[in-house]
């Protein structure tokens, strides 16, 4: 199923990764700038990533918090939701942005995002260790949904079967053997 996966690329995105290990398509998402097809969208929020430099991070948590945090309050509807960081945390340790806000401050409101509203925040360097970052979490989410097939399958459980290929909707080639 892995090699029938598409992910989806946000529309806004002006500068998109360069995903390798996965088909990309460009589409309006609800929410965030990276998904996957069949599972990023309101009809089945299963899997986002919102994806930040480190500036625009730093604006988000300060004078652009109130709209950030309505962003949250929508990611948060998706089953996996992420935050990935084109920067390092020690860039935020030692300051290394434009704006006056402490890097405790900083770090204290991504702790209380992590803690509060279950936000995966990972640290990713630059460009392309955030779409390396970007395809393993693709990948994952996949072996997870995988696994639970190949568990449907033995259980014979057709209730569970059913909501499993609800889930499944949309993504080509995928089929559930109940």
């Amino acid at each position: 199923m892995a090699e029938n996966v598409t992910i989806l690329v946000d529309t806004r995105e002006q500068a998109p990764l360069d995903i390798t290990a996965f088909p990309t398509e460009r589409a309006t998402l609800p929410v965030g700038d990276y998904g996957i097809a069949g599972f990023s969208d309101w009809t089945n929020p299963a899997f986002i990533i919102e994806r930040k430099s480190l500036d625009d991070l730093v604006g988000s948590l300060t004078t652009g918090r109130e709209r950030f945090m309505r962003e949250v309050e929508r990611l948060r509807q998706f089953r996996f939701h992420a935050l990935v960081v084109e920067a390092l945390e020690a860039e935020v340790s030692f300051h290394h942005y434009r704006s006056d806000a402490t890097p405790q401050s900083i770090l204290q409101s991504l702790a209380a995002l992590q803690v509060r509203c279950d936000l995966h925040v990972l640290w990713c360097a630059d460009a392309e260790r955030t779409a390396r970052c970007v395809e393993r979490l693709v990948r994952q989410f996949v072996r997870g949904i995988e696994k639970d097939y190949r568990l449907i399958g033995r259980a014979c459980d057709s209730q569970l079967a059913a909501s499993l290929e609800e889930d499944m909707a949309g993504m080509p080639g995928a089929e559930v053997c109940v």
